[in-house]
């Protein structure tokens, strides 16, 4: 596997981005990323517990290359699982969560130095305001659960009656924070049906096709159609983790497959990006230099990076290439000395 060094210095401004309850994606760039869009250069972190950020990535650096945003854009993917073993969902505690998630950020900072901060992880997005490095920075962060609300959102008001089958990992659920972004928006979170999905993730980077993902979508798929109210006959379907867009077809075929119809799937990677791309800077350059970088603290096995490889080379390219040519740190942050304390 071929390695590579990166070394990146680049000065930054930190401002706490959390503001998907305004009214539209121009509003929200406008004071809190002024700053952001005056630079000529940019490093832009995408992190995850995983490798479903990377759609997000990949849609990020697609999207600077062709839209002429900067003068150079360095998109930088981290993994943010600490080991193979070890996950954010199997952890004892929510405080270890939080604790192993605050170690990575800090890392993070001082490594990559960016620019801005895109958590394309639901779990980690539901973590990051608990952080001691939340109330210690100002770091411009865009979280996916802020897309994933306003996403349901914009749901409720082309059809006010229909559900919402919410699916997403088990810290996520528990957590509630969706629901209770829009119990605070003023709509009937009882219209959302949460579903958790144990092992989906892991499955879903071992084989998008794999009989292990079919079967796992179709048991939570029927566990959340069940909690539904009777004569439901069409449903919105929120994929709340960034691995599960990978097998968004498959979500709908199985709920489909029960005689529900699927208004739509609400995907919040692409949606998250948004608040880069406003339309008053797009094509201000006009020969943009765009990199990709990705870095995993945990090693990717071969079979991880081949089912995840073909799907993000459909969207960059180069984003593929990165991932075929990812760098490997098992010591970027300290994980272990929290997870073991008594």
């Amino acid at each position: 596997m071929k390695k590579r060094i990166l070394l990146t210095i680049c000065v930054f401004s930190f401002i706490l981005l959390q503001s998907c309850a305004s009214s539209s994606q121009e509003n929200i760039v406008e004071e809190p990323l002024s700053n952001f869009f005056d630079k000529d250069s940019v490093v832009i972190l995408v992190t995850d517990s995983g490798l479903g950020g990377l759609s997000v990535a990949a849609n990020v650096a697609k999207r600077m290359d062709s839209l002429g945003i900067f003068s150079s854009a360095q998109v930088i993917f981290f993994n943010t699982q600490p080991s193979k073993e070890q996950g954010y969902n199997s952890m004892k505690t929510a405080e270890q969560k939080i604790a192993v998630f605050n170690s990575a950020l800090e890392a993070m900072a001082t490594n990559f130095k960016p620019d801005i901060l895109l958590v394309a992880c639901n779990t980690l997005s539901v973590l990051y305001e608990y952080t001691d490095f939340s109330k210690r920075n100002s770091i411009p962060v865009i979280g996916v659960v802020e897309a994933g609300i306003k996403l349901m959102e914009e749901a409720n008001q082309k059809n006010e009656n229909t559900s919402i089958l919410l699916f997403a990992t088990r810290t996520t659920v528990n957590q509630d924070s969706h629901r209770e972004g829009l119990a605070k928006l003023g709509l009937d979170p009882e219209q959302v049906i949460t579903q958790s999905c144990p092992s989906l993730a892991g499955a879903i980077e071992r084989g998008t096709h794999s009989t292990e993902t079919d079967s796992l979508v179709e048991l939570y798929t029927k566990n959340a159609i069940a909690n539904l109210p009777e004569g439901t006959d069409e449903v919105y379907v929120s994929l709340n983790c960034t691995h599960y867009p990978y097998v968004k077809d498959l979500f709908r075929e199985k709920i489909e497959s029960e005689g529900l119809s699927v208004a739509e799937v609400l995907d919040p990677n692409p949606y998250m990006a948004d608040i880069l791309f406003p339309e008053k800077y797009i094509n201000r350059i006009t020969d943009p230099e765009v990199t990709v970088y990705v870095l995993s603290q945990p090693v990717l096995d071969d079979d991880r990076i081949a089912s995840i490889r073909p799907l993000i080379k459909k969207v960059s390219p180069m984003t593929a290439e990165a991932l075929e040519n990812w760098d490997f740190d098992p010591q970027f942050f300290e994980w272990e000395s929290i997870v073991n304390a008594e």
